[in-house]
């Protein structure tokens, strides 16, 4: 039997189909909150955090850029130095004693476990949604469901520990 245009059209309209299912709206929601919630958390990171140090406080940023100056600055002061130019947001560059700098990298450094533990969380909780609403209303800045937050409570202060 010879087969008509429609049936080839048919055919092909078929294997297209079949090698492009119609994706899923909450596997759809669930990759497009995740990369929303990655960015949160980056500029979150970005923000900075507040310190304390032995004659003052600030803010530090934690651009990209601010992170390789400070990991600089403590690795300065781990292999001896007494002190390191630094600036606190919007003051001029000092010099600090090396506690200083050893309390800018420790507070760095548990700003960005914080979010990026936070962040890993949020996805895995993304991850188990069944609801396109639930998906919806998981923003950065949610409280975590109790076994999530115990978990990233347990990893916060073993870290802390560590």
């Amino acid at each position: 039997m010879a087969m008509t245009g429609y049936t080839v059209a048919r055919e092909a309209l078929d294997a297209w189909n079949s090698a492009h299912p119609t994706p899923d709206p909450l596997e759809a929601a669930k990759s497009a909150r995740i990369p929303e919630l990655s960015a949160a958390c980056n500029a979150a990171i970005v923000a900075g955090c507040d310190v304390t140090l032995s004659t003052t406080t600030g803010h530090i940023s934690l651009t990209d850029e601010d992170q390789i100056n400070l990991t600089t600055a403590v690795g300065a002061v781990n292999q001896g130095a007494e002190g390191y130019p630094y600036h606190l947001d919007g003051q001029l560059c000092a010099i600090y004693p090396a506690a200083d700098i050893l309390a800018m990298g420790a507070a760095a450094t548990a700003h960005k476990l914080y979010h990026t533990t936070y962040a890993n969380h949020l996805f895995a909780w993304v991850r188990r949604c069944d609801t396109l609403e639930d998906v919806a209303a998981i923003t950065y800045g949610s409280a975590l469901p109790d076994d999530l937050a115990a978990n990233m409570t347990a990893i916060l202060e073993a870290a802390s520990n560590a």
